[in-house]
């Protein structure tokens, strides 16, 4: 969780946890997950899992880093953004943007089956990340579902919503920037969340 729900108001910056920090575009994505699919026997940071999107297939495949084989998990056409997180029950969580819209495709544990959740108009540079992914948090931790909105003036800002709230209840955290685009997000050493946002989508 973020500590009083809003933005440091002073900078406490850290170098990230791995793979946050890994050079990425804005057609892969890198996050720390469990063992297997499902599993978290092993805790929630077992290996590095990353997250690619197939131009010729469509699909979205998720690869482990130490053990495992690469798995597709979810078929999309014309993508042009991604990211990766996983749940306390290491669910794939994948938020996406596809023929011009935000998606998010995760799972649900009220209808206990993975969903695609469409963000809305004017929705940006969805990312998501697992705040706190320590065996001891898993009370308290929680999907973010980060993403920016222009706003009239021609600046963006920056909204969450959380997987507790099931993705239903939006909060603006930082008003009026000049960079659009989400292009990191995760833990840092110091234990807080940290995002990078750029100006260019690539």
């Amino acid at each position: 969780m973020i500590p009083e729900d809003r933005m440091s108001t002073a900078l406490v910056d850290a170098a990230w946890i791995p793979p946050d920090g890994f050079d990425r575009t804005m057609m892969n994505d890198y996050e720390l997950g469990p063992i297997a699919l499902n599993d978290t026997s092993q805790g929630m940071m077992y290996q590095n899992w990353e997250l690619t999107w197939s131009g010729i297939t469509n699909n979205f495949t998720v690869t482990p880093a130490l053990v495992g084989t690469p798995q597709v998990v979810l078929n999309v056409a014309n993508v042009t953004q991604c990211s990766l997180s996983f749940d306390q029950n290491g669910h794939v969580s994948i938020a996406y943007t596809a023929g011009g819209a935000a998606y998010l495709y995760w799972y649900d544990t009220l209808v206990a089956s993975w969903v695609i959740t469409a963000l809305g108009a004017g929705v940006t540079a969805p990312m998501v990340c697992l705040d706190d992914k320590r065996a001891s948090q898993s009370p308290l931790n929680d999907i973010i579902l980060w993403y920016t909105k222009q706003e009239l003036s021609g600046a963006w800002s920056l909204y969450r919503k959380l997987q507790r709230e099931r993705f239903l209840n939006e909060k603006k955290m930082l008003n009026g920037t000049a960079l659009p685009f989400n292009r990191k997000c995760g833990m840092h050493s110091g234990l807080r969340i940290k995002i990078m946002m750029t100006y260019v989508n690539s």
